[in-house]
């Protein structure tokens, strides 16, 4: 349990801005008095989020989804409200409390980052025993992978004995960690039998994992043998998930920030031999394909948002180029990036390129990197030109075209047409023509509403009482500490909405208290965080509160208790009709049909206009 749970609430909405937070997820930009920008809740192609830095507010105008910051990174991050204020807590640097429930979670962490230090001393220490197998290991980093003194320091290589036992007799035996302790840091397997563990790196040099605070979380091996897994990880731990983290980034998040890029590739000797020929600015995935996490984590080091990714040039490597293209157009509805691949390298790898080639050649090549789109469509457009069936080349462009499409963008949709009509020596038109033909809606029967007719159906069909009732919610609200007058009148109206219902019953039962509109607010977002639908309503109030600001004098109050209460009269009379009507309006098989439906819809409406 957090003990200063509610101050930390505080200290987050006042310190961190809300704009900024966003703005590492979507791009955002200035308009008006607040922000705007793509939503990421779902399918959104214009800016339909709105932000209100002075509320700390955001809110979606087009799927309804809306709260504060911290209602933001929980449903991004896919987290309960709660679980967000101790990691954004941690993010911006705000002490947090811990009282006996988590004391026991956080005393393991801590514990396990000490006994990864201290095996990462004990693998330290081994690769410069007199062991012949440690002898070999300290040869292959020296020699055959050309690391210095200083780089093997500084990364703190290592090397994981040839044997079944020695860093679990030298944790258990020698420093004498509990065996709960050994079981959670993931260094061992069981035997068969369950009553005794070996080690999980053997004849491994091993690699420690940084987060970005430098605390150990875990390693990486590679063999020095001929065995089928050449390198091997940590599994997943208490402390290390392989998809939130990054190889090096503790060392190279100064160098990204400063030169506003990455680079980014598959193996650990990649990045440290990279460090070693001066590009600081490498970092390595974890064995897995990049993810909107790890995506995350490097666009927030970078205005450009610019990845460089360096894979090894052989076949597996191109296709590895290509999944990371198919993950980013997913990715992308997360952050924004700007993928590019270098794939002019001479050697099969970063870490052979810059050995053979040296340091100013590779930088070049890494600056003169390519998008990824076309580094895709090079690919598909040589598999088209070097295909001789007629029936080969139909699917070939066809997988061109969904290449082209997976681009959002429609400038970079268009620079694409023409880098593919160049390569292929088609003209540009009729690729434009079949990339028309693949995204043109399907017609349907239906002929689209006139502009009145559609403005006045969403205005009316959308219950107009619950409009009626989100007002009278912001003038009670904006009538405290003094709302006794607004209470009684409202007492007289049974509220139709149920979420309306639930936030007025809040407000009738607050002790008397000084309350401002906003310090109401977020009383309401702690009671009601973990509901999706009631913080959308609340940020429809802090929105109305901040527009209407100084505009809620008495003659003001008398005109919404008044329309209020004709409105929730009309709704609660004619629900059943109306519930009737849109129905029928639904399953409407023609034109004229529908037409005659919304005209009585319209009459319906105008009678209490």
């Amino acid at each position: 349990m957090i003990k200063n749970f509610k101050e930390l609430v505080e200290q987050i909405k006042t310190q961190v801005p809300i704009q900024e937070l966003i703005a590492e997820y979507v791009p955002v930009k200035k308009s008006g008095r607040g922000y705007v920008s793509i939503c990421p809740f779902h399918d959104d192609h214009k800016p339909s989020l709105q932000i209100h830095p002075q509320k700390g507010i955001f809110k979606c105008f087009s799927c309804g989804t809306g709260g504060d910051l911290i209602t933001f990174y929980a449903l991004i991050n896919k987290k309960k409200w709660a679980e967000a204020i101790p990691e954004l807590a941690t993010k911006y640097g705000l002490k947090v409390e811990y009282g006996d429930e988590n004391k026991a979670e956080i005393e393991i962490k801590t514990k396990l980052y000490d006994l990864n230090r201290v095996a990462l001393n004990f693998f330290k220490e081994n690769l410069y025993s007199n062991n012949s197998d440690a002898k070999i290991a300290l040869d292959y980093v020296q020699n055959k992978r050309k690391l210095s003194k200083e780089t093997i320091e500084k990364f703190e290589v290592g090397y994981a004995q040839n044997t079944w036992e020695s860093l679990y007799h030298h944790l258990t035996k020698e420093k004498n960690y509990q065996q709960e302790l050994i079981v959670a840091s993931g260094l061992f397997i069981p035997r068969e039998n369950q009553n005794s563990y070996y080690d999980r790196f053997r004849n491994r040099v091993i690699f420690p994992i940084y987060n970005e605070k430098n605390n150990v979380i875990g390693f990486g091996g590679r063999t020095l043998t001929n065995e089928d897994a050449k390198y091997i990880n940590s599994p997943e731990t208490l402390i290390f998930s392989k998809g939130f983290n990054l190889y090096a980034l503790n060392y190279a998040k100064d160098a990204i920030k400063n030169l506003d890029y990455v680079i980014l590739t598959e193996g650990y000797l990649d990045v440290i031999t990279a460090h070693q020929h001066g590009l600081t600015n490498t970092v390595a995935t974890l064995g897995t394909a990049l993810t909107k996490e790890q995506a995350r984590l490097l666009a927030k080091y970078t205005n450009s948002k610019k990845i460089c990714l360096c894979l090894d040039t052989d076949a597996a490597g191109q296709k590895a180029a290509e999944r990371t293209f198919k993950i980013s157009q997913e990715i992308s509805k997360f952050v924004t990036l700007d993928l590019r691949v270098v794939s002019d390298l001479i050697s099969k790898d970063l870490d052979e390129s810059l050995n053979t080639e040296g340091y100013e050649k590779v930088k070049t090549k890494i600056e003169n990197s390519k998008p990824i789109s076309k580094f895709v469509i090079e690919k598909v457009t040589t598999q088209y030109k070097d295909s001789g069936s007629e029936i080969e080349k139909k699917e070939i462009l066809e997988e061109l075209m969904d290449v082209i499409t997976s681009t959002a963008d429609p400038i970079e949709q268009k620079e694409n047409v023409n880098y593919a009509s160049h390569l292929l020596k088609i003209d540009e038109e009729l690729i434009s023509m079949k990339l028309r033909d693949k995204t043109r809606p399907k017609r349907t029967y239906k002929q689209p509403r006139k502009e009145s007719e559609d403005t006045m159906f969403k205005m009316h069909t959308i219950e107009r009482f619950k409009h009626a009732e989100l007002e009278l919610l912001t003038l009670y609200i904006n009538s405290f500490p003094y709302s006794d007058e607004i209470k009684i009148e409202l007492s007289a109206l049974e509220f139709v909405d149920e979420k309306h219902k639930l936030i007025k019953d809040y407000l009738d039962n607050m002790e008397k208290r000084d309350y401002s509109a906003q310090g109401i607010v977020d009383l309401l977002i702690l009671e009601f965080n973990e509901f999706k639908n009631i913080m959308s309503i609340i940020s429809d109030i802090a929105l109305k509160l901040e527009m209407n600001e100084g505009h809620y004098d008495k003659s003001f109050k008398i005109r919404a208790i008044k329309e209020a209460k004709e409105w929730i009269q009309w709704w609660v009379q004619n629900k059943q009709k109306m519930k009737f009507l849109t129905e029928q309006l639904k399953d409407s098989k023609t034109v004229d049909e529908e037409n005659d439906i919304l005209q009585k819809i319209m009459d319906l409406v105008r009678d209490n206009s």
